[in-house]
């Protein structure tokens, strides 16, 4: 296990380690999936008033620094002249799965159930994106997701007590980064693609 302030160089770390991503997206190598970027700093915010409320530790600042690095992705995207994905009606409905349970959260007020609900409404966040990085890679920056990878796995590592509200929002971040780095360093849809045209052929 890791002393409780590596939670603060991972914290760091992570909004540094997002500084790459940013770049690519203001040079137009990148285009970040705006749903869910937000979504992805929206969550965590309400995330780290839940771990407020049920007296999560030292842990809460890797999650406020969820929140800060994907809204300077977004706020990048606006800068940017193309900086975004395009949004299609598909997109849409996951944000709008992922708003019902934050709205879950508010009614119940109950921290494991409501953060139980906030992965839920993650998971819709990410697909988006994860669509995105299936279909065109290279419309990613793969480092990014693997600072992401590596902060959570800190951050757990310093968990002393564990509980469903410590851990279950780094643990679920960590897998995310690693599918994305999958999917982008891998170019797994390409891959996929160029082999299943490969096998049509006479």
């Amino acid at each position: 296990m890791l002393p409780g302030y590596f939670v603060y160089f991972a914290a760091v770390i992570g909004i540094l380690g997002i500084t790459g991503y940013v770049r690519d997206t203001l040079s137009g190598k990148t285009f970040p999936h705006r749903v869910t970027w937000f979504l992805w700093g929206f969550i965590p915010l309400v995330t780290f008033i839940v771990q407020i409320h049920v007296g999560v530790g030292i842990q809460t600042v890797m999650t406020f620094s969820y929140f800060i690095a994907p809204m300077i992705v977004v706020v990048a995207s606006f800068v940017a002249r193309r900086g975004s994905w395009a949004i299609a009606p598909f997109d849409w409905a996951c944000g709008a799965i992922c708003l019902v349970g934050v709205a879950v959260y508010l009614v119940t007020l109950k921290g494991n159930l409501a953060i139980g609900v906030l992965l839920v409404a993650d998971v819709f966040a990410a697909i988006p994106t994860m669509r995105k990085s299936y279909r065109a890679p290279e419309t990613e920056t793969w480092t990014a997701y693997l600072v992401g990878a590596l902060t959570s796995f800190i951050t757990l590592l310093t968990i002393t007590h564990w509980t469903f509200a410590t851990y279950a929002l780094p643990a679920w971040i960590g897998l995310q980064n690693s599918m994305e780095i999958v999917l982008i360093r891998g170019r797994l849809g390409p891959r996929l693609r160029e082999r299943s045209a490969a096998s049509a052929r006479p």
